[in-house]
């Protein structure tokens, strides 16, 4: 093994553990020691890589930043539908923030850190600019009514990251939170769609990620 992949392994064993650290302690609990001591790796060495736990928070975020591009953009090659992705990757989110530690570690280093330090990083942040981004490519494909606003579209996206995100933390299981997130999709998909646009959207999960599946057309 060369040097640089064993600094790259260190740096994906001090990510990792920095990701459960902060899910399970939060940030402000959670200590560099901890994480080293959960990495197996030397303070010396963390400090090489990470100079301070912003830093780490920092990379973790990025993690979840991946994820969400990942998905978006894979959403995208599989629905010609804009309003299509972005309900699928609200369905997506609800199975991260139980199974992905960055994700939900960046929940948690997000709302200790929201005494006016924020940044494009940070969970609603990242979460809610790139579903808005779908919104506006949904207005522009004509998927969008013309008497939904924007910002009522936004405040939409907005109920439905911070209610599947309320619903993980108050420990409601993953297949109740599906079906809370498919009810509002069915709600609101009738006042959203275009009566110009030929849509079949389903609100339950995509194939893969589904527990219940519920359609509208």
């Amino acid at each position: 093994m060369t040097k640089q992949q064993r600094s790259e392994r260190t740096v994906e064993r001090l990510v990792s553990a920095a990701a459960l650290e902060f899910a399970e302690h939060g940030f402000a609990r959670a200590t560099l020691a901890d994480v080293s001591r959960s990495a197996g790796v030397t303070k010396g060495a963390l400090f090489f890589h990470f100079a301070t736990k912003d830093g780490l928070a920092e990379a973790v975020q990025l993690r979840s930043q991946d994820l969400l591009e990942t998905a978006v953009e894979e959403r995208g090659e599989a629905e010609s539908s804009c309003l299509q992705a972005l309900i699928d990757i609200t369905h997506l989110l609800n199975v991260l923030l139980r199974d992905d530690p960055c994700v939900r570690a960046s929940v948690r280093i997000t709302r200790e850190r929201m005494s006016g330090t924020s940044t494009p990083l940070d969970f609603y942040p990242l979460w809610l600019g790139r579903l808005g981004q779908l919104l506006d490519r949904a207005r522009k494909n004509g998927e969008l009514s013309g008497s939904v606003a924007d910002v009522s579209a936004q405040t939409l996206i907005t109920a439905a990251v911070s209610g599947v995100e309320t619903l993980a933390w108050m420990g409601v299981g993953r297949a109740e939170a599906e079906k809370w997130l498919s009810h509002l999709w069915e709600l609101v998909l009738p006042l959203l769609i275009s009566e110009n646009a030929d849509l079949k959207i389903r609100t339950g999960a995509p194939a893969g990620v589904s527990i219940s599946n519920h359609e509208y057309e």
